[in-house]
C-alpha cells in the first residue's frame, strides 16, 4: 500500500510503499527509506525492537501518513510515533538489506477494515 509520509520535525516527505503487516505493532520505515533519513535522526529517540527476524533499533518521530481513497482523493491518518530503522555499517554488508520493506503496522490497520482477496488481487484498507 502506498502512502505519502511527512515527518514534520525534519520537514521530510516522500511517497512510501508499505507492506501491510498484521504482526507489526507499529508502522515503520525500513531499508532505503530509512537510510535516507539517518543523518536527520535524533539519538534520544532510539529504542530496541524485536521481531521475527531478530532485533534491531528504531528511531521514533511523529509522522503523518496521507493515503488516497478509491477516487484518488487524499485523506490523513496520524501515526504517533513512526519507527525509522537505524542503519549501521554492518547492515550494508548484507545483500539486498536496503530492499527490506517498510511496514504498515497495527497502529494504523486496527483503525480500519482490512479486506484481502488474493484470488481477485484485492487488498484494501477501508477507514471509517
Amino acid at each position: 500500500m502506498q502512502a505519502f509520509c511527512y515527518i514534520p520535525i525534519i520537514n521530510h516527505s516522500e511517497w512510501v510503499d508499505f507492506l501491510i503487516d498484521t504482526g507489526a505493532s507499529e508502522t515503520c520505515l525500513n531499508g532505503i527509506y530509512a537510510l535516507d533519513l539517518q543523518q536527520e535522526m535524533r539519538k534520544e529517540t532510539l529504542e530496541d525492537s524485536l521481531g521475527v527476524g531478530g532485533g534491531c533499533r528504531y528511531y521514533h518521530e511523529r509522522a503523518v501518513l496521507i493515503f488516497q481513497d478509491d477516487q484518488n482523493e487524499p485523506f490523513e491518518h496520524q501515526v504517533l510515533p513512526m519507527g525509522i530503522q537505524q542503519i549501521i555499517p554492518e547492515h550494508l554488508k548484507i545483500p539486498d538489506f536496503l530492499d527490506c520493506p517498510s511496514l504498515l503496522g497495527r497502529d494504523v490497520i486496527e483503525h480500519c477494515v482490512f479486506h484481502y482477496e488474493p484470488d481477485n488481487g484485492i487488498v484494501e484498507l477501508i477507514f471509517p
